[in-house]
């Protein structure tokens, strides 16, 4: 008497699509069974893919068969795509079936095996399915890419948004009121540089965004939060972004300086080590015996706790925080100019603003025309195709190649704009902040402390004999030092004796043509 093993299997899709049921397969082969006097000593179901046989109810069957040879000699279901999708991995199988002395049959397409046409018939009835396989999968990226192509997200709506439909009952994406704004929160701590990446995350979690550590990095790196679709390349399509549907979270400047900073093209203004009150200056300060960064610790006390900045590397250098905090502000007094220069920096500054807005007004001028280039390129290549002229491969290459490059001239001319029309904002924040610069320091929370230290000492400190030296400062306040320093004795002048401002140049070599590093210094310090 033949003992046999039911095996049925369903996917969700074809419960869904085709109305296959698990309850109707197993009537029809036992049914099948007792009409042919099979006795049944195994029944195994499943809801899972074909496309392979790594399915958890068919490694049990395995692992049955393998107790012991001859519980078994046929390995039943309906027909051969219940057995397998997948041509290849299904002959190795049957021969694995065969060696376990198992048969395995479809009772809907029954094969003798041991007839050699009959193999040709068992070709087709694996290879039909997985061609049907390949086929949906095809149209499956098809649809995908059109979709996001015309600016729809396609898969599960990322951190900060929601899964949603439109008025036209189609899948979107919107806000979530829960978590949108500490993603913003998110982007923008990190292009403040004030803390870690890892701080942030850390950070953020407490504020109720659920995201593993490694997965910060590819949130902070996709564009869907700056409303962009990334179009990833397929065949001869190249990769692109498209302008997404949906609403962004945050602006387009933003992602790119977040970029910068994870690229290591800007400049960040703190140490690697958690931000602590008692340490502002960790990660400025650099040892003097062998020029490595002091760290900070605490040590108790008969008197309490005592902090210090120490190096970490062996050396003994010890320092009292407080020590090195109170002298710091001694020396930011130093940095601090008589208004009058301030002032006179304003009206310099002022007065090459109005050329540069007309040198600005030209550079815009010349990133249209390319735009506007690129785009008539584009066009005219469009036409040739359809003429049939230009090969759609050649075609689409060549729009590969323009696109990209129109939107980074778009990305060039905002980014002009935006800094041209908040230039003298920046100069104003930068130089009350000139003014007052002890006070502010010392008012300012820690992350404002650091980025103060950050924006207007850009080599390390060295504290030693109760001095603070320093060999490199930003350029806006080197300048005005200098102005200040070199307009003494009989040699000092007011704004009114430079005579023509455009003209005017700084004993530090300051010219009209270093505008744009000054503008880069002052929108960093404001």
């Amino acid at each position: 008497m033949k003992k046999a093993i039911i095996y049925v299997r369903v996917s969700t899709d074809e419960q869904s699509e085709k109305g296959y049921s698990l309850q109707h397969q197993e009537e029809r082969i036992k049914q099948y069974c007792q009409h042919n006097n099979i006795e049944v000593v195994g029944f195994y179901k499943e809801d899972y893919s074909a496309k392979s046989f790594e399915r958890p109810a068919f490694n049990e069957l395995l692992a049955f068969l393998k107790k012991g040879k001859g519980v078994a000699n046929l390995l039943l279901f309906l027909k051969w795509d219940r057995f397998s999708r997948n041509a290849g991995d299904a002959y190795m199988m049957i021969s694995r079936l065969n060696k376990l002395g198992v048969e395995p049959q479809a009772i809907e397409q029954p094969l003798d095996l041991c007839i050699p046409e009959n193999k040709i018939m068992l070709a087709f009835y694996l290879a039909a399915p997985e061609v049907e396989n390949d086929r949906r999968s095809l149209n499956t990226i098809a649809g995908m890419r059109r979709a996001m192509k015309d600016g729809r997200h396609v898969t599960g709506a990322p951190k900060g948004y929601k899964n949603a439909r439109n008025e036209l009952n189609k899948p979107v994406i919107i806000h979530n009121s829960k978590t949108a704004p500490v993603v913003k929160w998110v982007f923008e701590e990190v292009a403040r540089g004030v803390l870690t990446v890892k701080d942030v995350w850390r950070a953020a979690r407490k504020q109720g965004l659920d995201i593993g550590r490694s997965n910060i990095w590819y949130l902070l790196r996709n564009p869907i939060y700056y409303g962009k679709i990334f179009i990833p390349a397929y065949k001869d399509e190249e990769a692109v972004l498209v302008p997404g549907l949906h609403e962004p979270i945050i602006s387009e400047a933003l992602f790119y300086e977040v970029q910068d900073i994870l690229d290591g093209k800007k400049r960040k203004s703190v140490s690697r080590h958690s931000a602590r009150e008692e340490y502002p200056l960790r990660g400025f300060l650099e040892c003097p015996r062998c020029g490595r960064n002091l760290t900070g610790s605490a040590s108790k006390g008969n008197g309490g706790i005592y902090y210090y900045y120490h190096c970490g590397f062996g050396c003994k250098e010890r320092l009292k925080a407080e020590d090195a905090n109170s002298a710091f502000i001694k020396e930011l007094a130093k940095v601090t100019i008589r208004d009058k220069y301030i002032t006179l920096f304003e009206a310099v500054m002022e007065d090459h603003y109005q050329k540069a807005c007309k040198n600005e007004g030209n550079m815009a001028v010349e990133i249209q025309a390319e735009i506007d280039k690129n785009r008539l390129r584009i066009k005219n290549a469009q036409q040739l195709m359809l003429d049939g002229e230009l090969s759609a491969t050649d075609y689409r290459e060549m729009k590969g190649r323009y696109e990209p490059a129109i939107e980074q001239l778009e990305r060039k001319k905002r980014e002009l704009s935006q800094i041209g029309s908040n230039l003298m904002d920046y100069v104003k924040g930068a130089a009350d902040l000139l003014r007052n610069l002890p006070r502010y320091y010392q008012s300012s929370s820690l992350p404002v402390k650091q980025k103060i230290i950050g924006s207007i000492y850009t080599g390390k400190l060295i504290f030693e004999k109760n001095e603070y030296r320093t060999t490199e400062l930003n350029e806006v306040v080197d300048v005005i030092r200098k102005l200040g320093a070199g307009s003494g004795g009989a040699k000092k002048r007011l704004a009114s004796d430079y005579g023509s401002q455009s003209d005017w140049v700084t004993p530090s070599g300051f010219k009209p043509e270093t505008f744009s590093s000054v503008v880069r210094c002052s929108i960093q310090l404001s």
